[in-house]
């Protein structure tokens, strides 16, 4: 096998892992069913109460409906630093959540972000052991609204009734400077040891929208610290979750999340009145369910201090310990200079330099290997039909000009798991949503589309893809010409493959390319300057 076979193979390789990564393995994650008979065992630490949890049952199958209508029932709004809140007396649910940092679209006079879904079925719903849910109870708040900065944290309490007479109680506490709030159920509807469920239902549009993923939304839970994800249409088939620290929704950018206080819980994933539903169920100790909720930016450092292992929730792929150095060098470089658009060019640079001794072996692997292209193909001609020998003879020719076939390559190997991982930071970085560059480039997570009388050119990918032909044409030429050939449609592929990527990361490919433009003519005048000597 010749280097240039090898090469082919590992530029397809490539390609094939980074569409089974955002094809295969993100959208097709599923949980593994409980044993059946073998009720999961708690861990320690967890009080009997907890591991008294009585069967449960998926919303499709619970009896109630999680959906009311709120009509002009009184609301109780909610302002921190990071949110305002509406919750509803319908059900002491949340109404709608806007998001003070972020906007719905890149437009200057755009609306705050709201995560809550327009639906009659809304988050925070609570069912109980019974099968019946809160949704149509009408709930007297304490206060009409809060206000909160800060540490600070300030609460307001939900009282109501059930239709058989028993009371229930919602308390939700904010805290000023967190997206991450709690919700308290009690009462003498929620009895000693019985279910207690919340809900949450899937992001709004605005908030599952953005970049290569616009619209990308999955089911998400994190149990015996596994993820497990599940597309929402996947919901229909209900399924039950032991164990679970937490449950919810997950887009590119933003998350909706709920779980325990404290311990694990089960989870089902269902829908219900057509809806995808997470519900979190947790055994009411002594009458009292605790539960946390994080509504919020899919930001490392957020989620990080959210505690509760939120972060988790952030997938950086296989390559995740190189991503998250990545984006943390992008964070730093954007203290200095406030564009991303330069932090990404300026962090392309760094890596490439990094990067520069191994491209440079590869380089000297590759002329070698052309010099014997004249020797390689008469071998070929004279033993057409005899492999096993042509075989033989090409090892012997690699022997005695003392020149490894797989040398060249490795060092691109090398290289993948760097490419990778900045791909995969590039394309997770909340802090590339809306982030303008230059010129007509506004958001480096949209795709770059140059509008000309009304038709959005690709400009970045273009330009991307007329550089990756370029840097074909400069790289040392080697196999026969039908092998040379599929290289060069290669690049015609990549272009196809990224056109709807975001900005942000098509600049990042362009940028590599410019530079190992220049690190390739560089090598190759020095090496002819040296051949003068």
């Amino acid at each position: 096998m010749d280097q240039r076979r090898f090469l082919i193979a590992l530029v397809l390789s490539f390609l094939l892992l980074l569409a089974y990564e955002q094809l295969v393995v993100r959208p097709y994650r599923r949980a593994q069913p409980a044993p059946q008979g073998e009720p999961a065992q708690p861990p320690e630490g967890v009080p009997p109460s907890a591991q008294q949890l009585p069967p449960t049952a998926p919303p499709s199958q619970a009896g109630s409906s999680l959906s009311a209508p709120t009509g002009d029932l009184p609301t109780v709004t909610v302002d921190t630093d990071l949110v305002r809140a509406t919750l509803t007396t319908a059900g002491a649910r949340l109404k709608s959540l806007e998001l003070k940092d972020f906007r719905q679209t890149v437009a200057a006079d755009s609306p705050p972000l709201d995560l809550v879904k327009e639906s009659q079925v809304l988050p925070l719903t609570v069912e109980l052991g019974s099968g019946k849910s809160d949704a149509g109870i009408v709930y007297e708040p304490s206060t009409p609204a809060l206000e909160v900065h800060g540490s600070d944290q300030a609460e307001v309490v939900f009282k109501g009734t059930t239709d058989d007479g028993h009371t229930i109680e919602k308390r939700y506490r904010f805290p000023g400077n967190s997206y991450l709030f709690e919700v308290d159920v009690s009462g003498s509807a929620t009895g000693q040891g019985q279910r207690v469920g919340l809900v949450l239902t899937p992001i709004s549009e605005h908030g599952a929208s953005g970049g290569q993923q616009s619209g990308l939304e999955y089911a998400v839970v994190f149990a015996n610290q596994k993820i497990i994800q599940k597309k929402l249409d996947a919901l229909r088939q209900a399924s039950e979750i032991p164990d679970a620290l937490w449950a919810g929704f997950s887009a590119q950018y933003f998350a909706a999340l709920a779980m325990p206080a404290s311990g694990p819980a089960t989870v089902w994933l269902a829908d219900s009145d057509a809806l995808p539903i997470a519900r979190v169920d947790l055994p009411a100790s002594q009458g009292l369910a605790q539960f946390r909720a994080f509504l919020g930016p899919k930001d490392r450092e957020t989620l990080a201090a959210a505690g509760h292992q939120l972060d988790r929730v952030l997938d950086f792929g296989w390559f995740w310990f190189i991503a998250v150095p990545l984006l943390w060098g992008l964070r730093v470089l954007h203290r200095f200079i406030p564009n991303y658009g330069v932090n990404i060019i300026l962090l392309t640079g760094i890596v490439k330099l990094v990067t520069a001794p191994l491209t440079r072996t590869s380089f000297k692997s590759m002329k070698a290997m052309q010099k014997l292209q004249p020797e390689m193909q008469r071998l070929r001609e004279r033993y057409k039909d005899d492999q096993a020998t042509l075989q033989k003879e090409v090892m012997e020719l690699y022997k005695r000009h003392r020149v490894n076939p797989v040398s060249g390559c490795l060092p691109m190997l090398l290289q993948l798991p760097i490419f990778v991982g900045l791909y995969n930071a590039l394309m997770h970085a909340i802090e590339l949503r809306h982030a303008p560059f230059m010129l007509w480039i506004n958001d480096l997570s949209a795709p770059d589309r140059l509008m000309v009388g009304g038709i959005g050119i690709p400009v970045l990918v273009l330009l991307m893809g007329a550089s990756m032909l370029v840097q074909q044409w400069m790289t040392p030429q080697q196999g026969d010409p039908t092998q040379q050939r599929m290289m060069m449609i290669m690049p015609v592929v990549f272009t196809f493959i990224s056109i709807n990527f975001p900005s942000g990361l098509v600049l990042y490919w362009l940028v590599n390319n410019v530079l190992s433009m220049a690190q390739q003519w560089y090598m190759l005048r020095a090496e002819n300057g040296g051949s003068r000597k």
